[in-house]
């Protein structure tokens, strides 16, 4: 190794030197160096260079003994020892920096400014020893030759790299690792070359070490810059952004209260611009739309309204019966809120929302009338917002509309007042986010209600399914004087859980009621096909939770029976269309079985009474199902596909796929042929056949191994999942479409379907044309499955005459 650097040594030293003067231009170019720190290190940097370049030519001319190569060794050597000490004196003044700033002193460490003096005394021993030959002398040959005194001439430099690494070690808890490591290292190097070159003639190993430790320290330097860069950035752009969501929540809150202002002047509108913004912003997010154009979108949503405050008061809110001079003016509010959002002129977006907000896609709406994709993306996208906000909240002219009727809505209106692409995100929002709604599980029942009249007040609706539930209160009379407390219950379907008794709300919710129960055995049956009652007396077993001592049972069975706290127990079930009920009370218990219209019926159990308050309302589902076989059959099955079949059997579906046909392999191309009837029961325009696109080992929907690549309903929806395989689905109306209403009309009156089935490798292609909804879904597999099934299903319909070739 040493021969190797001996003999390479020159250039080493030109590369080296090379190298600390670029460093040193780059120093004094930086803009993020302090001056005191820019001035050490160029310091350092020009001072090795000088000293590498010396020892080079100190180097080269030795042994020439002409006049040239006398001068040129004794000054080079002369700068070899001074520059030595000068490279030592720059880091000196560098710690002095580093202590007072990253190293927290106060003032510069005294221990430093002896480094200086030291470097003073080292200077003029070296002018002293060109004089009298202590440290180096040349022969007559002009060769370099080592006087006794040489080692004196490391003694400053090496006292100066302690004391420095003295300081360096004390302040090493305050310094960064980019600081602090490298200033150890050129302290403990040096001291290790001069060991060695005490030792090793012919190579100059401590200039070679200091002039590395100087390049290090610069890159160190560099890399501790760009990091206090980075971070001073980050810091900045942390502050710009933290400036920026100061100015979005100052106009957010602006904004917002300029729109809660204009909503004061109809308590029915206080909160629908902040809700269709809200709503938009997912509309869009799930449309693929990224976070900045999602956020423009909710401030247009939530401004699109403001030129209400143009309207007359008492044309805020109103939107049924007004004269056509009412209407016109109306219709000027887009323009008023275009009039005033437009001079946002920095936001311009939040005036085109509003301008079209009004438009609908088939060219009917207003100001402008204009149609389709001529309408801003950001206004169709306003218009399902709204409008769905409009159909979900209370007006003064009526109550919420049903979950079920808002979606149909958006579907029947898909391509008319909405765009198409934005009308089914919101329907696959209402189907992920509302699915309780849908299927009639959502509300929370109450745990007190006070009843003075009979039906004054009933409980939210509690299901009755499949799972055994349990329903446990208890009652006291609501006014003694008027006797004992009259609990009892009311079977019904409705599509909010609640009891309705005008005509509109009836109609409009699909309200249906079956019965009234009450706790002595007497019964009501309205709209059951048929009810059977057994009443046996005092077989009551308290339940656990409200099991008493026996001190205070029997201290209540000794109160006066009007005034005494009761506790009652409801045991309920489903199988099909037949329930089966348990009332249980102290003095009796009650069983009762009632049959249903149909399967396809809700069946839902309110709790209400006459004279009586009725609380600690509790409900306990319990892990028991009712079977086959356990409730009797009062009343035969109501069937509709009680007909010859064909290619399979016939299939009834009378709730959401609860039903479906065998297996249909795909196999090139399938065509499926089959008539269809909506259920008396379906009101909506999904009650109609789907096609499920499957594959599992047992070829069974939700069977071994089962995956579901598309859900196609026949009304023109899709319900795919992109787990298994990606979909391309398109529907459109044609020509022979007329309205929804006939849509249903004709699929209870019974409708020839045809669909075909095309596969392709992994790709399966469905298309179907009936009753003026053309479909056609591409599936391309992506789970590899060779075997690929179809099956017919779908909601309250009847499937016969399946022929499939």
């Amino acid at each position: 190794m040493i021969e190797l650097i001996a003999a390479h040594q020159l250039n080493i030293m030109l590369a080296l030197g090379s190298i600390c003067g670029m460093t040193a231009f780059f120093s004094l170019i930086s803009r993020f160096i302090s001056v005191h720190r820019k001035a050490s290190l160029i310091g350092m940097e020009l001072s090795a260079m000088v000293l590498l370049f010396a020892d080079r030519f100190a180097y080269i001319y030795r042994g020439q003994a002409d006049s040239m190569g006398f001068f040129m060794t004794r000054i080079s050597n002369f700068l070899v020892f001074s520059m030595t000490i000068g490279v030592i004196f720059s880091v000196n003044q560098y710690i002095k920096d580093v202590c007072t700033h990253e190293g927290g002193s106060e003032k510069v460490p005294g221990v430093l400014y002896v480094n200086d003096e030291l470097a003073a005394i080292g200077i003029l021993l070296i002018i002293v020893s060109q004089i009298t030959g202590f440290y180096y002398m040349f022969d007559e040959s002009n060769y370099y030759v080592r006087s006794p005194g040489f080692a004196v001439s490391y003694i400053v430099p090496f006292l100066m790299a302690i004391l420095e690494l003295s300081v360096v070690l004390k302040h090493y808890r305050r310094l960064r690792k980019k600081l602090f490591v490298p200033l150890v290292i050129f302290s403990i190097m040096p001291i290790a070359a001069s060991v060695i070159q005490l030792f090793v003639y012919g190579i100059s190993m401590i200039n070679i070490c200091l002039s590395v430790m100087v390049v290090i320290i610069y890159i160190f330097v560099l890399m501790d810059m760009n990091e206090f860069v980075e971070r001073a950035h980050r810091v900045e752009m942390e502050s710009l952004r933290q400036e920026k969501m100061s100015m979005k929540r100052m106009f957010d809150q602006t904004a917002n209260a300029f729109v809660a202002a204009v909503e004061k002047k109809d308590p029915f509108l206080h909160g629908h611009a902040a809700r269709v913004a809200d709503i938009a912003k997912k509309i869009a997010k799930q449309s693929g739309k990224n976070d900045e154009d999602c956020e423009k979108i909710y401030y247009a949503a939530l401004l699109h309204d403001i030129g209400m405050i143009g309207l007359p008061d008492s044309l805020i809110g109103k939107t049924d019966n007004l004269t056509e001079e009412e209407y016109e003016i109306v219709k000027k509010k887009p323009l008023m809120s275009w009039e005033i959002l437009s001079s946002i002129t920095e936001y311009p977006f939040l005036s085109q929302g509003a301008h079209y907000s009004y438009e609908r896609y088939d060219g009917k709406g207003y100001p402008d009338g204009l149609s389709g994709t001529q309408i801003p993306e950001i206004s169709r996208i306003i218009s399902v917002a709204n409008s769905y906000d409009a159909m979900v909240t209370e007006k003064r002219f009526r109550g919420p509309l049903p979950m079920q009727i808002v979606r149909e809505e958006l579907l029947n209106e898909s391509g008319g007042q909405f765009d198409p692409e934005f009308s089914q995100i919101m329907i696959q929002i209402i189907d992920s986010e509302s699915r309780e709604l849908l299927d009639g599980t959502d509300a929370t029942i109450e745990k007190e209600l006070k009843c003075e009249k009979y039906r004054d007040n009933v409980t939210v609706g509690i299901p009755i399914s499949n799972d055994i539930s349990k329903l446990r209160f208890k009652c006291t009379a609501f006014d003694k004087d008027k006797g004992t407390a009259l609990p009892s219950i009311i079977l019904f379907e409705s599509f909010d859980r609640h009891i309705h008794s005008n005509a509109k709300s009836i109609e409009a919710y699909k309200y249906y009621e079956y019965g009234e129960l009450w706790f002595d055995g007497h019964i009501i049956s309205t709209g059951a096909r048929n009810t059977e009652v057994k009443l046996t007396e005092n077989t009551y077993v308290y339940s656990r939770s409200h099991r008493d001592d026996m001190e205070t049972s029997d201290s209540a069975a000794t109160a006066d029976k009007d005034t005494a706290e009761h506790f009652y127990e409801i045991v309920m079930g489903r199988y099909e269309d037949h329930i089966k009920l348990q009332l249980r009370s102290a003095e009796s218990t009650v069983d009762a079985i009632v049959a249903l219209p149909s399967k396809s019926k809700l069946s839902f159990l309110g709790l209400t009474g006459e004279n009586c308050c009725i609380y600690d309302i509790e409900v306990e589902q319990t892990e028991d199902s009712v079977k086959e076989g356990d409730i009797p059959r009062i009343a035969e099955e109501v069937s509709y596909i009680d007909r010859l079949s064909s290619d399979m059997p016939n299939v009834q579906v009378d709730r959401n796929r609860s039903a479906s046909t065998a297996a249909i392999e795909i196999k090139d191309w399938t065509q499926l042929r089959f008539h269809s009837m909506s259920l008396p029961s379906a009101s909506l325009v999904w009650d109609c056949p789907y096609i499920v696109i499957y594959t599992s080992e047992d070829k069974k929907i939700n069977g071994k191994g089962y995956h579901e690549y598309a859900l196609i309903k026949l009304n023109g929806e899709n319900e795919n999942s992109d787990e298994y395989a990606e979909n391309k689905f398109t529907m459109r109306k044609t020509e022979v479409f007329t309205n929804w209403e006939d849509w249903k009309r004709l699929n209870k009156d019974g409708v020839e379907y045809e669909v075909v089935l095309l596969r392709r490798g992994n790709r399966v292609t469905l298309d179907s044309e009936n009753l003026g909804i053309f479909i056609e879904n591409i599936t391309r597999i992506r789970d590899g499955n060779k075997k690929v099934y179809a099956a017919i299903t779908g909601n309250q319909v009847a499937i016969t005459d399946i022929r499939i070739q």
